[in-house]
């Protein structure tokens, strides 16, 4: 428990401690450490402790706990004012991290007063949904898939374009495919359920019927040209049961038409070029070495789910 507590400790302290401890402590807010001219108060240990992850809060619950979490926050402002006495806040890195940290908070600031709080939900349209597509809410459901993954769209075309010719889908799998494993069984990726796929995939085969074919789809690992071979359907879920995630489904589209919506009104007030040379030469730093291709589609394991 003690190396686990740790562990969550210098997870923790190696964020970026952007608030920094105070000089002057507020006169409503405790001090719970000096260190040197600075001062740990009540509300910076609040505010740092927040970040803790739920399932570890326990670990932080007793005074020995509490104890730990200020001594790493004592350690942090140690090692924070070595970094500003040997001058690091005028190193060229520091000051670009603090640029980009500087535009991320603006655009997440703005794309929450803009999408997130624009974003409104109902018990209602939940309900509607669920109605609409009760059929669709299913547990236990098993998917038989295989899938053809290439690098490009063009790619992706062109064996689409010999499917449609009729080349064999086995065959293609197995000479063209990245994904080597499932190439070499003809694209055959077996049995799974919901949520093990990536959800571009996902989305992608649930629309299909057992033996179509779907066009391109695009994911992190390539383009897939994937066939349904076979699904094994579940019972039908509850509405409680689908709730939630129904209304993930939905809020997550909103947020999409929101977010297009605003850019797009962005794009047309901002005059925008682009050059295609200067960007057509860019080298990308994976390409210098050749990596295994990852198991494709399937979503990684978290620490959690091993």
């Amino acid at each position: 428990m003690e190396k686990f507590c740790r562990h969550i400790l210098l997870i923790l302290c190696s964020v970026l401690f952007v608030a920094g401890c105070s000089q002057e402590p507020r006169s409503d807010s405790p001090v719970l450490a000096r260190v040197g001219d600075s001062v740990i108060t009540h509300d910076d240990y609040i505010r740092e402790i927040s970040r803790v992850p739920e399932w570890a809060r326990s670990n932080f619950k007793d005074l020995d706990g509490k104890g730990k979490f200020l001594d790493e926050l004592v350690k942090k402002e140690l090692v924070y004012q070595y970094a500003k006495k040997m001058r690091m806040q005028n190193d060229r890195e520091y000051l670009d991290k603090v640029e980009e940290f500087k535009k991320m908070t603006l655009v997440t600031m703005i794309l929450k007063k803009e999408v997130e709080e624009k974003t409104v939900l109902d018990d209602e349209m939940v309900k509607a949904f669920y109605d609409e597509n009760s059929d669709k809410f299913r547990i236990g459901t098993e998917i038989k898939a295989s899938h053809i993954l290439v690098k490009t769209e063009d790619e992706a075309k062109d064996v689409a374009a010999r499917l449609e010719k009729g080349t064999s889908f086995a065959d293609l799998a197995k000479t063209l495919s990245i994904d080597k494993a499932s190439g070499q069984k003809g694209g055959d990726l077996g049995y799974f359920g919901r949520g093990k796929m990536v959800p571009e995939f996902e989305r992608a085969v649930l629309n299909l019927k057992p033996g179509e074919i779907s066009n391109p789809v695009s994911t992190r690992f390539g383009y897939h040209i994937i066939r349904l071979d076979d699904i094994k359907e579940g019972k039908l879920a509850s509405f409680e049961q689908s709730a939630e995630s129904i209304r993930r489904q939905i809020a997550a589209e909103k947020q999409k038409a929101l977010f297009d919506s605003f850019v797009d009104k962005l794009k047309a007030d901002t005059e925008i070029s682009k050059e295609i040379e200067a960007l057509a030469s860019i080298s990308l730093p994976w390409d210098t070495t050749e990596a295994a291709a990852p198991d494709p589609a399937v979503q990684p394991e978290t620490e959690e789910a091993k």
